[in-house]
């Protein structure tokens, strides 16, 4: 059975969730209510709805009765890599950025990231840091350099997601150049998507199915 993720603009997430009242717990709930901007929170809400409707529809069960826990092993707080307290074998993975969500569901490790892509400059020092001299050539030789590494930077998080990395160390990701296929890495598919507005990948061992939303 393919995996599945899915992915939209908050504003349509939200309409597709309903009331995410009756979907996140107290914890969540609590941890949105504590963001300052009203953005942020839509942003957070929309993606924790989202992860159950995702794993809803992948199980073939209602998303009112998933439970999404998140906790850290450094610390104590909720934070960290997600799981489903219902189905702990099933990976989960979400992600949210100005305006935008995804989340992903699979049989076993996923990870998913998405960015808001606009018409900014690059910064040539951040992309770097995290690039390799490979990916930074190509960066250099695209007509929209700042799009091009927010392609690459969506498939290092999702790769760090999965646990085939670290952010201290993204350089060590040496990704295929988007484009280039198969888009896979040491045996991890990457699936991209991307449009005006946003760009996203999915890593996983599974194939992967994609709808977007709104």
């Amino acid at each position: 059975m393919a995996g599945l993720a899915l992915a939209g603009p908050t504003g349509a997430v939200l309409a597709a969730a309903g009331d995410v009242r009756e979907l996140l717990t107290r914890t969540e709930l609590d941890r949105a209510g504590a963001l300052r901007s009203a953005g942020d929170r839509e942003d957070f809400l929309a993606a924790h709805a989202l992860v159950r409707l995702c794993a809803g529809r992948l199980l073939g069960r209602p998303a009112q009765s998933l439970t999404v826990v998140q906790s850290c092993g450094s610390c104590d707080r909720p934070h960290g890599r997600p799981r489903l307290a219902e189905a702990p074998g099933t990976g989960v993975s979400l992600a949210h950025t100005r305006g935008w969500v995804a989340a992903a569901a699979a049989d076993g490790p996923v990870g998913v990231d998405v960015e808001a892509a606009d018409d900014a400059p690059l910064d040539w020092r951040t992309a770097s840091s995290v690039c390799t001299e490979k990916e930074l050539a190509a960066l250099r030789s695209d007509t929209h350099p700042r799009r091009a590494f927010l392609r690459q930077w969506v498939r290092k998080e999702s790769l760090v997601k999965v646990g085939a990395g670290t952010l201290d160390e993204p350089t060590r990701l040496d990704l295929p150049v988007y484009g280039q296929e198969p888009p896979r890495w040491h045996g991890w598919r990457l699936l991209d998507w991307g449009g005006a507005e946003a760009v996203g990948c999915v890593a996983a061992r599974e194939e992967m199915r994609l709808r977007l939303l709104g």
